[in-house]
Parts: C-alpha cells; sequence; structure tokens
C-alpha cells in the first residue's frame, strides 16, 4: 500500500509540475489514458465475474454427468450382487456346508468389485483436478492480474521518465501500452471462452475415461459372479 501511495504521490506531483510547463492539451490526454484504463478495469472485472460464474456452472453441470456414471454403474454392481447372493441363498440344490463357501467366495469378489469402482472413481477425481481447476484459472490470474494492475498503468509509465521534454514520449508510451494490452486481453478472453465450453464435447476425455473404467468394472464383476454361481452346478453336492 505504502509503495502504491508514493507512486500516485508522484504521479500527481508531476502532472502539477507538467501542467505549469506544457499545454493543457497533453496534461488532459494524459489524464483521460488513466480514465480509460480504469474504466477498461472496471469493464473487465464485470466481464470476469460473470465467466467466473459460466466456469462454476459448466463445471458443476460436468461433476452432475460424471456422479451419474458412477450412480448407474453403482446400481449395476449392486444388482449383480443382489442375485448372485440370492441365488445362492435361495437354491435347493446345494448343501450348507457349499452354501457357506459360496458365500464367502462372493464376499471377496464383492469387496474386490467394489475398490475397483472406487479405484475408478478416484483416477478420475485426480483428472478433473487439471480440467475444472488449473484449464481456466491460469488464464483468469492471468487476467485478473492485468486488471489490477491497469488502474495503475498511468503512475507505472509515468515513473520511467523525468524530463518535461519527454511528454510526448509518455503519450506516446500509453497510446501503445493501451492498443498492446487491448489486443492482449483479446486473445486472453477468446482462450477464456474455448475453455467455457470445455467440457461440451462428447467425447471429452474424462469423459470417456470413466465411462471405459465403469464399463470394465461391471463386466469383469459379472464374470466374477457368473463364476462364483458355476460352483453350483460344478463343484457343489446335491443336497440329499
Amino acid at each position: 500500500m505504502h509503495r502504491w501511495c508514493k507512486r500516485l504521490a508522484l504521479c500527481g506531483i508531476f502532472l502539477l509540475y507538467v501542467s505549469a510547463c506544457t499545454s493543457s492539451e497533453e496534461v488532459a490526454s494524459i489524464v483521460q489514458h488513466q480514465e480509460w484504463f480504469s474504466e477498461y478495469a472496471t469493464i473487465l472485472e464485470s466481464t470476469m465475474q460473470i465467466k467466473r460464474q459460466g466456469n462454476t456452472n459448466a463445471t458443476l453441470f460436468f461433476n452432475k454427468e460424471l456422479l451419474k456414471l458412477l450412480a448407474n454403474a453403482t446400481i449395476e454392481m449392486r444388482l449383480i450382487d443382489n442375485t448372485t447372493e440370492g441365488t445362492i441363498v435361495q437354491s435347493a440344490v446345494i448343501g450348507q456346508p457349499c452354501r457357506v463357501l459360496l458365500l464367502e467366495m462372493f464376499k471377496i469378489f464383492r469387496t474386490i468389485g467394489q475398490a475397483e469402482l472406487k479405484a475408478c472413481a478416484a483416477y478420475i477425481s485426480e483428472q478433473l483436478s487439471y480440467w475444472t481447476t488449473q484449464r481456466f484459472f491460469s488464464f483468469a490470474n492471468i487476467v485478473h492480474r492485468d486488471a489490477t494492475e491497469l488502474t495503475h498503468r498511468v503512475a507505472l509509465v509515468l515513473e520511467q521518465y523525468n524530463k518535461i521534454t519527454e511528454l510526448e514520449n509518455i503519450l506516446d508510451t500509453l497510446q501503445e501500452e493501451y492498443y498492446e494490452f487491448n489486443t492482449h486481453n483479446s486473445a486472453l478472453q477468446e482462450v477464456l471462452n474455448r475453455e467455457l465450453d470445455r467440457f461440451a464435447r462428447p467425447d471429452h476425455p474424462v469423459r470417456e475415461s470413466l465411462r471405459d473404467c465403469l464399463d470394465t468394472t461391471v463386466t469383469l464383476h459379472q464374470l466374477d459372479m457368473k463364476y462364483v454361481l458355476g460352483y453350483i452346478d460344478t463343484d457343489c453336492m446335491p443336497q440329499k
């Protein structure tokens, strides 16, 4: 805070000195640039508030979609488990020792299936850190930093000069920096607009990875339970 006060004080002293030695038109031009930079910063902050909310909404919708995939896979796994356990418990063609053995096997494979399901969720959670946080905010933070600096831009430029004869250089520098910042910010805004649509593609890598992981997990779990039930016909002795 002390540093910026010092800079603004320097800016004020400089402008007073300039106004005594130069035309009011030139001084007004410097003041005009300060107003332009400040207005740009205000508009930019409002724009970024809208885009940050848009990013929050896009991320929330995508997370809900992933959770729905996980929920559907969980339901499928439970149906397979319930069917398998019910078949073992209700079967009338196996003896109690074999039933106990099959139930133990069922619990083991159920635990394995649950672990693999959690592994899918954990893997996607790691991927989301990049897609939901770094992708958007790495650019948004640059815009925020630039917007914060804009309000002090004239003071920073004035620090580079200490001669009245350099007033023309000051105006040229301000005009050039305003143009360059506008070009730079326009490019960043285009990037941010694309980032807001980063979840829209149907073959998004995170969505596809989760879907593949869940499909594989459910399929293998179904095969495991089929293997358990296979013991009823191959290894369990009929009840006498």
